[in-house]
């Protein structure tokens, strides 16, 4: 999944940042770009970003908190992909993953840089261990990097129903000097896509809708366009329906008049299709708010109203709804502890994520899918069997497939500033691992694939 790696302004630093405006090769950019990024004083990265990438300059403090969970990349190999652009594959120095960055030289300076998920090396391995010491490592790691207050969260992993591992660490919220705990409830970002997923294909399984149906035969208030004529719910489930996003400019200008799925429509509804529809996969917000009101339209429910009715009330999920409650919400917080954690305003929820929910509530919602208690059992087949190629995973009707050293698992993943989530289960070996961080990506992610890649694998 595609992020920007986001850059913001701290006070400068009295160690002057190399000089790179004389030099045009883009692989002494990276060098210098990468120098800067793994600096361990706290200002020579900021300085280095205001002088030579300004465009990235609002997005700083949630840059710093990635390099803070990463501990830095070491680079692997790097490869001009394009004339002024040069491609490095790096890894974290603090956990398992991989990935590329891709920078764009521009005249005396970087225009863009762009920060992407990579496949692992094909000489790359991590030795399965038993189910003890795999969560004794888990226990370990966790305790190590939230001392270093580089972790704040909860964590859950289950077996076959059966929890084996519940605990949190950090902070929920700093200022007050309260602790995390397993009850806490996380934002969970996009995440909340999955509920959505659910409902919509309950109105399926009930024939009250069907995958087929276009966005115009559904939505009479929607704008009679292409796109709205072309695009079906099977399109938007799959993220193949080019609907796009709706973060941006026009987004930053109303946010405050943007409440509903119909408000959505109201002010994007007109825009055409990013790519035809069905021709390729392109992760789409605007797509699930539009189920979300497919799911009011045939409903007749507000679509808060019918998850709470239809999924949170079948699971048992007391503590998930789109709001965030006063006492027991974490704060999201964005930057990183050595340069200072900054605490955002709480998001709020949309048919397209944000809400809030805590691991048990998630390991109910796990356990009731599974049981077949949300969707019978061909339509649980159609939520998490791979539909679609989507990057280096793949996705079904509304869940991201995925493979963790060589075992698959369905689930989905959330993330903004101050927000990471992630959600799997493991269909073979039945395990299933719930992480919520109120800090950005990839803090969550980090601690999900750890544990992961250690779990046993289902005999084979």
């Amino acid at each position: 999944m595609a992020a920007l790696l986001t850059l913001a302004c701290v006070p400068r630093s009295k160690h002057p940042v190399p000089s790179a405006t004389r030099v045009a090769a883009p692989e002494d950019w990276l060098e210098q770009w990468l120098a800067a990024f793994n600096d361990e004083r706290a200002s020579t990265y900021p300085d280095f970003v205001r002088a030579h990438i300004p465009t990235l300059v609002p997005y700083l403090d949630d840059d710093l908190g990635l390099r803070e969970a990463t501990g830095g990349f070491t680079l692997l190999r790097r490869e001009q992909t394009a004339p002024g652009q040069i491609t490095a594959w790096v890894r974290d120095r603090n956990w398992d993953r991989f990935s590329k960055v891709m920078l764009s030289i521009g005249d005396g300076r970087i225009d863009d840089l762009s920060f992407l998920g990579a496949p692992p090396p094909n000489d790359f391995a991590i030795r399965r261990l038993s189910e003890h010491e795999a969560l004794a490592q888990l226990r370990q790691k966790l305790t190590v990097e939230a001392t270093a207050d580089r972790f704040s969260g909860a964590v859950l992993v289950a077996r076959n129903g059966d929890v084996l591992f519940r605990e949190a660490y950090g902070a929920q919220d700093v200022e007050r000097g309260l602790h995390a705990t397993p009850a806490t409830r996380f934002c969970i970002g996009s995440m909340g896509k999955m509920f959505t997923a659910v409902a919509v294909l309950q109105l399926v399984q009930d024939g009250r809708l069907r995958l087929t149906d276009t966005i115009a035969s559904l939505l009479p208030a929607h704008p009679d366009t292409a796109l709205a004529r072309q695009v079906t719910v099977k399109h938007l489930l799959t993220h193949t329906g080019g609907t796009g996003d709706f973060f941006g400019a026009d987004y930053d200008a109303h946010a405050a008049e943007l409440h509903t799925p119909s408000d959505f429509i109201r002010l994007f509804g007109t825009r055409e299709a990013a790519f035809p529809p069905g021709s390729r996969w392109g992760y789409s917000n605007f797509g699930f708010i539009l189920l979300g009101a497919i799911v009011e339209q045939v409903s007749g429910l507000a679509w808060d109203a019918y998850l709470e009715r239809n999924v949170f009330r079948t699971a048992g999920m007391p503590a998930t709804s789109p709001v965030a409650s006063a006492g027991n919400t974490a704060l999201p917080y964005t930057g990183a502890a050595r340069t200072g954690l900054k605490p955002l305003p709480f998001y709020a929820g949309l048919p397209a994520g944000g809400g809030y929910s805590t691991v048990d509530d998630l390991h109910r919602f796990g356990t009731v899918l599974r049981d077949a208690r949300l969707l019978d059992a061909r339509h649980l087949d159609m939520l998490t069997t791979a539909n679609v190629q989507a990057g280096n995973s793949q996705w079904s009707l509304g869940l991201r497939v995925d493979v963790r050293n060589g075992e698959a698992c369905y689930g989905h993943r959330g993330s903004a500033p101050g927000v990471n989530a992630d959600f799997a289960i493991y269909p073979l070996s039945g395990y299933e691992v719930i992480v919520l961080a109120n800090r950005g990506h990839p803090h969550a992610a980090n601690v999900a694939d750890f544990i992961g890649a250690r779990l046993p694998r289902a005999p084979r």
